[in-house]
């Protein structure tokens, strides 16, 4: 071959090669090297830090009713309140268990929320006992006894029911609140026995999650309905039965998502309640 068709040669493979680089057929390779793109997956620094600002911001606080003593309860949202998938997280219900608070307020204040969920985070719903270091309200109702859920009188001891079932504007503001949010996933946390309960009438991946994502052994829970008086230790029993007079007993009889509950252990470290338990409650959940 002469030096001018060589020369001709290479004018004509370089001309073909821009022209599909123009005709927008570059190779796999060219796209790859392409600029950064703009949407949910975008590559731009600076639209992946306000795309996580945005879901690190609390948008919405919503006093949802108030203790016996007047205290409001509050509820914070975070994500996104056109989302189909609602999430509701409480971090406490018995005033001495005090862990899960610290849970909410770490998701509140420093956890970024997946755009596809609706979250939602109570620190609590038992304001007052928090205040006072008891585990129940201000009238001495245990709440997590006082659903309307085969609800049963007990004696007045630290379980006690309450005079009738939802006889608390506590246990009264909460029914109303999940009424009309509805959450697909419920986490409701207590302390100190070190177990998710299981609810063998609902789905077992929301719950396997839980279980996996905090280190806990996934267990059947229930509250004995002749439990004595002063019994402390909330007659948590393997395998019993799901419908009891709590918040996840009435929750999952009457609305199709799932409620659990979550039972940290009696000392979990710092990081355990605002890190790791935030991150897997969300990752449970399918909002994180």
């Amino acid at each position: 071959m002469t030096q001018s068709s060589t020369v001709r040669t290479l004018l004509a493979a370089s001309a073909a090669t821009m022209a599909l680089a123009v005709s927008g057929t570059a190779s796999g390779a060219d796209v790859a090297h392409a600029g950064p793109t703009v949407g949910p997956h975008a590559a731009d620094p600076a639209v992946r830090a306000a795309e996580d600002g945005r879901a690190r911001k609390v948008v919405e606080k919503r006093v949802i009713g108030r203790s016996v003593e007047g205290r409001k309860i509050v509820a914070y949202r975070k994500g996104n309140p056109s989302a189909t998938r609602t999430v509701v997280v409480l971090g406490q219900m018995h005033g001495d268990e005090r862990a899960g608070v610290q849970t909410a307020n770490h998701l509140i204040k420093r956890v970024a929320v997946s755009r596809k969920a609706d979250v939602w985070v109570i620190p609590t719903m038992n304001p007052d006992g928090y205040a006072h270091d008891t585990r129940r309200n201000a009238r001495g109702v245990d709440l997590n006894r006082n659903w309307p859920m085969n609800w049963t009188r007990t004696g007045r001891g630290i379980t006690y029911s309450g005079p009738r079932a939802a006889s608390e504007p506590e246990t009264r503001a909460m029914m109303r609140f999940l009424r009309k949010v509805q959450p697909r996933f419920l986490s409701s946390i207590h302390q100190p026995y070190g177990e998710v309960g299981r609810y063998s009438d609902k789905p077992l991946g929301f719950q396997r999650r839980l279980a996996r994502g905090l280190s806990l052994p996934l267990r059947g829970i229930s509250v004995g309905p002749d439990e004595p008086a002063g019994d402390p230790d909330d007659s948590l029993q393997p395998g019993g039965h799901d419908n009891a007079p709590t918040l996840t007993g009435w929750y999952n009889a009457h609305y199709p998502g799932t409620a659990i509950t979550v039972e940290y252990t009696r000392n979990p470290t710092h990081r355990y309640r605002t890190v790791k338990a935030g991150n897997a409650i969300l990752r449970a959940s399918r909002a994180r």
